[in-house]
């Protein structure tokens, strides 16, 4: 059964932090309704967040490789 694409379940995988798979509903979304600019901030901001998040994770690798690094001298 394909699952329905909605605001609210994109909603619902945001706030469970699923980002990608509600920004790729808010883009099919925006296929069926391109003149929303409710769905278009929305896609700015999903996209603001994902960018963020993977920033913040290389932050972190990146601290924790130099850790490792250090550790091995």
């Amino acid at each position: 059964m394909a699952e329905a694409k909605t605001r609210t379940i994109a909603g619902i995988y945001e706030a469970q932090g699923h980002y990608p798979a509600a920004l790729g509903i808010y883009i099919e979304l925006l296929k069926e309704n391109p003149f929303d600019s409710n769905l278009t901030a929305d896609i700015k901001r999903l996209q603001e967040v994902i960018k963020m998040r993977k920033e913040s994770l290389l932050q972190d690798l990146l601290q924790k490789f130099k850790k490792y690094r250090e550790s091995q001298r």
